[in-house]
C-alpha cells in the first residue's frame, strides 16, 4: 500500500463573529496535514520524488537531511517516518523544546547547533552531510522554502481548492481573494504554480500577510528589489526568514497581488479568539491569515473594493506545530505588559 506524504484537507465555510458584512469565507484546513501545516505537501513531495530517482539508479534509499527549528524539519521528519528513511534535522537553540520532541517522535536525529536558522543551516551543510557523505550514502539536503519542487508539491492545495469550490457549484471568478501567510515565499510560491496551471494567475487576487518584525516581502516591496533582514523579532517564528524566493517576489510584481503586516498583538488575538471559537491551535505565523476574517475592513482596503455577502474569499489556513494554547496567552501577556 502507497501511504501519501500528504491529504486531501477540507475546505470548509465559517462565519466569523465581528458585527460586520462578511463575505462567504471559506477556510482550507492544512493544519490538518501529517506534519501539521502545509509543509507537508511540498517537503514531502520533494523527498519522495528524489528518493525515486536515487532508488531508480541504483543509488538506494537517501538520506535526509533538513534545517528547521521548525515546521519544515516536522514535515521532513514525518515524511521520511512514512517512506521509511533515515533523517537528519538541525536546529538552532532558539527552537522550543516541546519542537526537538516532535521531530525526535517524528523519527527523526536532531542537532541543535547555531543562535539562528542561517547558523544551523550553515553547519548542516558544510559539517553534517559533509561527513555523512564520506560514508558514500546519497544525501538530499531539504531547504525549507526556497526550491521549485517544494513548490511544486505546495501546487496541490490550488487544484484542491478549485475541486472542493467546483463541489461547491462555486465558480473561480467568484472568488475574489485568496489570503495566505508569507514567509520566505514557498506557500505563495507553491500557490502562484498552481494558479499559472489552471490559467488563474492574475485572476484571482491574492492577499500576503505578514507580521512586523518579519515582514521582509513587505520591505523588498518598499525598497524596490529583494532585501535581507538583519533582525527577525516577531513571535511568528514561522514567518521568520530573513529573506524572499526571488521567484515569490518577482511574482508578486507580475501579479499585482497584495501586501498587508500586522503587529504580533493582532495575530495572538485572533488565534486566542480562533481557538475559543473553533477548538483549533495555530500558530501567529496563521493567525495572521485568519485574522482578515475576523477585520474584513482590513482585506477591503487591501483589495480596494467593498466584498458582499456573496463574494467568496479564501483563507488558507497554514497550520503550525510550535505553540500550544497556554504559549499564545503567556506571549500575549508579555507583549501586554511590554
Amino acid at each position: 500500500m502507497l501511504i501519501s506524504h500528504y491529504e486531501k484537507t477540507p475546505l470548509i465555510r465559517q462565519v466569523f463573529d465581528n458585527g460586520k458584512t462578511n463575505p462567504l469565507f471559506y477556510i482550507k484546513h492544512d493544519m490538518l496535514q501529517p506534519g501539521g501545516s502545509f509543509k507537508s505537501r511540498g517537503i514531502g513531495h520533494l523527498i519522495r520524488k528524489k528518493n525515486k530517482e536515487a532508488l531508480a539508479e541504483g543509488s538506494g534509499k537517501l538520506v535526509v537531511f533538513s534545517s528547521s527549528g521548525g515546521n519544515a524539519g516536522l514535515a521532513a521528519a514525518t515524511s521520511c517516518r512514512l517512506m521509511a528513511l533515515n533523517c537528519t534535522v538541525v536546529v538552532p537553540k532558539t527552537t522550543k523544546s516541546r519542537m526537538v520532541k516532535k521531530i525526535q517522535s517524528a523519527g527523526a536525529k536532531v542537532i541543535i547547533h547555531g543562535d539562528h536558522w542561517g547558523e544551523a543551516d550553515e553547519y548542516l551543510k558544510q559539517e553534517v552531510m559533509a561527513q555523512e557523505g564520506q560514508h558514500g550514502s546519497k544525501t538530499l539536503y531539504v531547504h525549507p522554502f526556497d526550491d521549485e519542487i517544494i513548490w511544486e508539491g505546495h501546487s496541490t492545495i490550488v487544484d484542491e481548492i478549485l475541486q472542493q469550490l467546483q463541489e461547491k457549484d462555486i465558480s473561480p471568478l467568484q472568488v475574489k481573494g485568496l489570503v495566505c501567510s508569507v514567509g520566505g515565499g514557498g506557500l505563495f510560491s507553491g500557490i502562484i504554480k498552481g494558479l499559472e496551471r489552471n490559467r488563474l494567475a492574475g485572476k484571482i487576487p491574492i492577499v500576503a500577510v505578514e507580521t512586523a518584525g518579519c515582514d521582509v516581502l513587505n520591505k523588498s516591496l518598499k525598497n524596490g528589489s529583494p532585501v535581507a533582514l538583519e533582525r527577525l523579532t516577531s513571535v511568528a517564528t514561522s514567518l521568520g526568514s530573513p529573506y524572499i524566493a526571488p521567484f515569490a517576489f518577482e511574482s508578486f510584481i507580475t501579479y499585482g497581488c497584495k501586501s498587508v503586516v500586522l503587529s504580533d498583538q493582532d495575530v495572538l488575538d485572533t488565534c486566542l479568539r480562533y481557538a475559543d471559537d473553533y477548538n483549533f491551535i495555530v500558530e501567529p505565523a496563521c493567525g495572521a491569515s485568519l485574522h482578515l476574517c475576523y477585520h474584513p475592513e482590513i482585506l477591503e482596503k487591501a483589495l480596494g473594493q467593498k466584498l458582499s455577502e456573496d463574494d467568496v474569499v479564501i483563507i488558507i489556513a497554514c497550520g503550525g506545530s510550535c505553540m500550544t494554547y497556554e504559549d499564545l496567552v503567556k506571549a500575549s501577556k508579555t507583549l501586554g505588559v511590554l
